[in-house]
């Protein structure tokens, strides 16, 4: 069964702002045969200009305010949340069936438990996605996603254990159709949110 492996920028030690994070789609359409490489293979076609529209790679870029595509992309790690293609036409905003969601949640769970060097935050660019991530350590304990403040009352966030660490996790909506600079003020307040190893905290 085919499992797309994530990209993962050659600088993404360095990552942005000092922070090694993540970001995560919904899922990738194509009507095509599919492949393993199928991620790193679509950055790749969008760092050298091959792929020239997408609603997706352009803004999300920009809510970093990072004018180059390659500094950014090469400095982060990318997947997105179904672990392989929807069909394109009329499926491309399909949401993934029960099997793929959970494949889908095992997937997440190893990618950031195998990280290195370690993953300190996802950036969820998925409402959709962001509804069906296993359940973070605040939902398990009963206290639910912590909304990520009052002027973002449809993003929150929560935490998940990545082995001997402990990842933060943030909820935020697809770039189609977002308000700009809605989106860049709430990654500057995620990016500015200091990193806490809260695992024992739990």
């Amino acid at each position: 069964m085919i499992e797309h492996a994530p990209w993962i920028g050659m600088n993404y030690e360095i990552g942005i702002k000092g922070q090694r994070i993540c970001i995560v789609g919904y899922s990738h359409h194509h009507s095509g045969p599919d492949r393993e490489n199928f991620t790193k293979d679509i950055v790749c076609d969008f760092i050298s200009g091959e792929l020239k529209r997408n609603s997706f790679f352009p803004p999300v870029k920009g809510y970093f305010r990072i004018p180059d595509d390659a500094t950014f992309w090469n400095r982060v790690m990318f997947f997105n949340f179904l672990p392989d293609c929807i069909g394109d036409g009329d499926h491309r905003y399909a949401a993934g069936g029960t099997k793929q969601i959970t494949r889908a949640r095992e997937r997440f769970l190893r990618i950031i438990r195998e990280a290195k060097p370690n993953l300190e935050k996802v950036f969820v660019f998925t409402t959709k996605g962001w509804r069906d991530f296993p359940r973070t350590i605040e939902e398990v304990s009963g206290k639910g996603k912590i909304p990520l403040g009052t002027e973002f009352p449809e993003f929150s966030w929560g935490t998940y254990a990545a082995g001997d660490h402990t990842v933060m996790a943030f909820g935020l909506r697809h770039p189609q159709g977002a308000l700009g600079e809605v989106m860049k003020s709430a990654v500057r307040q995620i990016l500015d949110k200091p990193f806490k190893d809260t695992l024992l905290l739990h």
